[in-house]
């Protein structure tokens, strides 16, 4: 019920996709099965697309997430493979393109992309970006460090505005066809500057809170597009 309600309050708000988040490095198959369980309720109920974001899968459970039509994973790289080992001791870089590329091969859509401000170089950045071509994922969110006090990475670099609209510029750049989201730590991060994503080179963002912090309301974001004389892009019927 809690995600059904979600669901609707997404859809209200005017997203085109809701997605089911879990934390931790994977399910078994009975919280597959109950995640799948939900998602297709959610998804015949509300009438948008569910999509999910589970850590890392194998064949066996892609297919029971895709048999409850779940058309779309995602699973983050973070960084480049280089830097990952830095940032992240539990599981393996090459883990989530595994993942990745079983999604594409069970017939996915994949959302796949990282996180920025880690201590990152810019060859980590144009690496991922390169790997991210090379994979063919559909949609790529970009998130940007918020730090938080008591955290490994709380006395981290600060990402300046202008450094994060160069990075979604050359995200477009090797990127051209691909849709690109901006996502959690926009607020934060690039403050004043938000709307500027859209000249940079995004064309998407997340609407509403993430997995840890809080997001604008909604209508603050729809009103940014409206301002900047842009349109919201509409679901067209079958399309994923």
């Amino acid at each position: 019920e809690k995600i059904e309600h979600a669901c609707s309050e997404a859809k209200r708000a005017g997203a085109q996709r809701f997605s089911i988040v879990t934390s931790g490095k994977t399910l078994d198959m009975d919280e597959i099965a109950a995640v799948a369980a939900a998602a297709e309720t959610t998804r015949d109920k509300c009438g948008i697309p569910v999509c999910a974001s589970l850590g890392s899968l194998d064949r066996e459970k892609l297919q029971c997430l895709g048999a409850a039509g779940i058309e779309r994973i995602h699973c983050n790289l973070e960084t480049s493979e280089r830097f990952f080992p830095k940032v992240c001791t539990t599981h393996a870089w090459r883990s989530k393109v595994e993942t990745v590329k079983a999604a594409k091969e069970e017939g996915f859509e994949v959302c796949c992309g990282g996180i920025f401000g880690l201590g990152e170089t810019w060859e980590d950045r144009l690496d991922m970006a390169l790997t991210l071509k090379e994979l063919n994922v559909e949609s790529v969110p970009l998130n940007f460090l918020v730090r938080v006090p008591g955290t490994p990475l709380a006395e981290a670099r600060p990402l300046e505005p202008l450094e994060i609209l160069r990075i979604i510029a050359v995200f477009r750049h090797v990127l051209p066809d691909k849709d690109i989201r901006v996502c959690g730590g926009r607020e934060a991060n690039l403050r004043s500057l938000q709307s500027w994503i859209f000249y940079a080179g995004a064309n998407g963002v997340m609407l509403g809170d993430y997995l840890t912090t809080t997001g604008n309301p909604p209508e603050e974001d729809l009103q940014m597009v409206r301002d900047l004389g842009l349109k919201a892009r509409s679901r067209v019927k079958g399309e994923k």
